[in-house]
């Protein structure tokens, strides 16, 4: 279910207010007249629940569906023409897209087979963010010519290996590099930046995207090793490293107006049995701990997403989800609309 609660943007308000309360139902289409992001997904790349879990959240999820989340996804919509761009491709694209259909309201889907999508961006070759591109490919919904944004890397995985390659080859997917801080246009008042961020790149280098509207600016970080890995190296006046992929996440705060930031885990140890060294990400009482001293309208900006099915903060009203609440800061629900 799509869990909606207050603070919507306005622009969105009307279509999306509908929704409270209703289990399972795709969202209504927003009555915006300006671009807006849809949220898809909130879950890290497994799911909640999560494969041979049946504990703590994951339990609660499988006996409630209301507290199930899908995996970390987001979608882009221009109800001014009807397109929409789908950002990561997750294990649950299926699902998400039937939620998302009809947004946004002036979408026109004709003929036997219409094309899904406008256009994709990719974050990194993590299972979670690419993983739905085999919902595209010859077997399923078959798309055509679908404009894929991903870094030249992740580029290269993709052309030289199975079964993405054969996607590449029969030009399901077109693919489009991109270069650290270009402009991808979508509208004269709408566009795409990426940033390099420090991530496990087994297969793939890793990037979060600032999405720019006429209005609004919305950054997209589900994935990121440390803060303290990105911060620029100290210097008198403050500046930058020349390496663009060393930034301050404080810095990108400043900004934008809402950032969805990766809040993977809430605290060290919550895995059994495994070392959280493995999986480094910004653990979310870190976050709050570093976040502490911004004023309240900066803090105000940050959702967290991409939670891990172990995340004490996935369970809304619990102990660690108000501690996110009683930090000025939020837990991104899926379903929620942000207007550009």
């Amino acid at each position: 279910m799509f869990r909606l609660r207050a603070s919507i943007f306005a622009a969105a308000l009307a279509g999306c207010a509908a929704l409270a309360g209703c289990r399972g139902a795709p969202p209504a289409p927003a009555a915006a007249s300006s671009p807006y992001v849809l949220v898809l997904g909130t879950a890290q790349d497994g799911g909640l629940p999560h494969v041979g879990c049946y504990t703590g959240n994951c339990a609660a999820a499988r006996i409630d569906p209301a507290r199930r989340r899908l995996v970390t996804s987001l979608l882009l919509c221009d109800p001014r023409d009807g397109r929409r761009f789908l950002f990561d491709c997750t294990p649950d694209v299926r699902e998400q897209l039937d939620r998302a259909r009809g947004h946004p309201a002036s979408r026109k889907d004709e003929g036997p087979r219409p094309p899904l999508l406008e256009g994709l961006f990719l974050t990194h070759a993590h299972m979670g963010h690419y993983g739905g591109l085999l919902q595209f490919g010859r077997e399923a919904y078959a798309v055509k010519e679908l404009p894929t944004w991903v870094t030249p890397r992740f580029a290269g995985f993709l052309t030289k290996n199975g079964p993405w390659s054969l996607m590449i080859d029969e030009k399901r997917l077109l693919l489009h590099e991109l270069s650290e801080g270009a402009r991808v246009d979508l509208a004269p008042d709408l566009y795409v930046v990426a940033f390099r961020v420090p991530h496990r790149d087994e297969f793939s280098d890793t990037v979060g995207f600032e999405i720019h509207g006429p209005k609004r600016t919305l950054v997209y970080l589900p994935d990121i090793d440390k803060w303290e890995k990105w911060d620029a190296p100290s210097g008198s006046d403050g500046a930058a490293a020349s390496d663009p992929s060393h930034r301050r996440i404080e810095a990108l705060l400043a900004r934008c107006d809402v950032a969805l930031l990766d809040g993977c885990f809430y605290a060290d140890g919550e895995i059994a049995g495994r070392s959280m060294k493995e999986i480094p990400h910004p653990f979310i009482a870190e976050s709050i701990a570093r976040f502490a001293s911004l004023p309240l309208a900066e803090r105000g900006k940050v959702f967290f997403t991409h939670l891990n099915h172990t995340n004490a903060a996935a369970e809304e009203g619990g102990d660690a989800w108000r501690s996110v609440i009683a930090s000025g800061m939020h837990v991104l629900d899926e379903g929620r609309v942000f207007g550009l």
